[in-house]
């Protein structure tokens, strides 16, 4: 019986210790689960990797020059703009902003948790 049990203690340690020992994935890229340390990707590494998809010309640089990233503050604001202006006319008033700010504040704000 002591056998037994010693087997099983055995058995289940490395069971446990089976997933330390592995080798660490590394072949998922951006949208898996893991990044380039070779563990799970935090909501930060997330948006870092989004981030420096904006470097147009990796080759040259390892990271986002100001034009990069101002031409993503542009579009973004342009497309943004496009959303407050419900007439098209290329003027946001003020029932215009509220209807915009009443209907997509939870896609451009985070409520306080």
């Amino acid at each position: 019986m002591m056998q037994a049990s010693k087997l099983i203690v055995l058995i289940l340690g490395l069971m446990v210790a089976a997933p330390a020992w592995a080798e660490p994935q590394t072949d998922l890229d951006v949208a898996g689960t893991l990044d380039e340390r070779n563990g799970p990707m935090t909501a930060t590494d997330k948006i870092v990797d989004q981030f420096m998809k904006l470097n147009l010309n990796p080759d040259a640089s390892d990271g986002v020059d100001f034009e990069e990233f101002q031409s993503m503050v542009i579009e973004r604001a342009t497309a943004r703009f496009a959303k407050m202006d419900a007439n098209g006319n290329g003027e946001v008033t003020a029932d215009e902003y509220r209807t915009f700010w009443n209907n997509q504040k939870a896609q451009y704000y985070r409520l306080k948790r």
